[in-house]
């Protein structure tokens, strides 16, 4: 015959895991559920009066238990549930103000994902022609997009400036990209470059100094640049003003990063508020 104790302990884990069960699922018959367990609980009592105060204390024990263990749970899954809505509230509150300057590019929001929002990121490079990228997602494979971030600079020429690679393969003995760069030369101007094979094989100038009227060719100042690019054709912003599209059907996809480049001297460059969006 089994002992008492080892009934008492089946049983106890009889109603932890029924109680567990309970938490866990769904609100319909959940009354049924207790009903039977509350009628096996006191058959159990019953059968079990004859052992003593012993038993009864042992049951009473398990029945607390499984009951703490039943609230532990639903206490875990309301928390769960609030971390999932308080991180998706998080989300929609950063991809706002993404979809509202999609719009000032002539972007529907509703075509596409935002795909990354980037930290905050410093790049610094010195030489001649020097050229140095950073993207902490860059295995992201892209071709259409939109890009956008803000670019604060120290450059010692104004032949030196900040933006992004575009559509790069990502061979670095011989890459084969686009270059979009901003400078402060000629009180501003943008680069779009297509390198091939490691050299720049075409340049195609852009001057947002004389079209956008928020743009700050100085040290230390901070402008946006964003590039919208679909198929072959590159639409360039700064600071939300359009100041050219250029065309170019030479890569039609690849990797994308921030960018710094230096004709002479030390070049440094810091992003903030950057994001990329994909067209589905």
């Amino acid at each position: 015959m089994m002992q008492p104790k080892l009934k008492l302990f089946m049983l106890g884990a009889l109603v932890s895991l029924a109680l567990a069960a309970l938490a866990c699922g769904p609100l319909g018959g959940q009354q049924a559920t207790v009903q039977a367990l509350a009628a096996q609980l006191d058959q159990t009592a019953t059968a079990l009066a004859s052992t003593g105060s012993d038993a009864e204390s042992m049951l009473a024990t398990a029945q607390a238990q499984a009951t703490q263990r039943s609230l532990d749970v639903t206490a875990t899954q309301a928390a769960q549930q609030l971390q999932g809505e308080e991180a998706a509230a998080a989300t929609a509150a950063a991809v706002q103000p993404i979809e509202a300057e999609l719009v000032g590019y002539g972007v529907d929001p509703a075509q596409g994902h935002v795909q990354w929002i980037h930290p905050p990121i410093h790049i610094e490079v010195e030489g001649y022609q020097s050229v140095d990228y950073a993207n902490n997602f860059i295995a992201t494979v892209v071709s259409d997009f939109v890009i956008s971030t803000d670019i604060t600079w120290d450059t010692t020429t104004g032949l030196a400036g900040c933006g992004f690679v575009l559509r790069s393969d990502g061979n670095e003995e011989a890459l084969n990209e686009y270059l979009v760069v901003i400078s402060r030369g000629g009180n501003g101007t943008a680069y779009f470059v297509t390198q091939s094979r490691g050299a720049f094989f075409r340049e195609q100038y852009l001057y947002p100094g004389g079209i956008d009227p928020q743009f700050d060719w100085r040290n230390g100042t901070t402008n946006r640049l964003a590039v919208v690019g679909r198929g072959n054709t590159f639409t360039v912003y700064t600071n939300g003003t359009r100041i050219g599209t250029i065309t170019d059907n030479t890569y039609e996809r690849g990797f994308v990063a921030m960018a710094a480049l230096s004709e002479s001297g030390r070049t440094v460059c810091d992003f903030n508020n950057s994001w990329l969006w994909l067209f589905d």
